[in-house]
């Protein structure tokens, strides 16, 4: 029960918030990295390898730039 309503209020949040999409999922897609980065690190235990901190690098520049960048 608390997992549905923990998704229906992400969808509605996200579908009805007057945002600017395409330059929300920049910000969207970095945190999820983070996110799972750090659970990764946490629940297991594991700390990213070099590769995966360079590609983080480049999805936190790229995530940067959609969201930042002025249109």
């Amino acid at each position: 029960l608390a997992g549905t309503t923990t998704l229906f209020g992400y969808g509605l949040t996200l579908n009805l918030a007057p945002l600017d999409w395409g330059r929300l999922i920049g910000a969207y897609v970095a945190t999820f990295f983070v996110v799972g980065q750090v659970i990764n690190l946490v629940a297991f235990g594991t700390a990213p390898t070099l590769p995966i901190v360079v590609g983080g690098l480049f999805i936190l520049t790229g995530g940067a730039i959609i969201t930042l960048w002025q249109r």
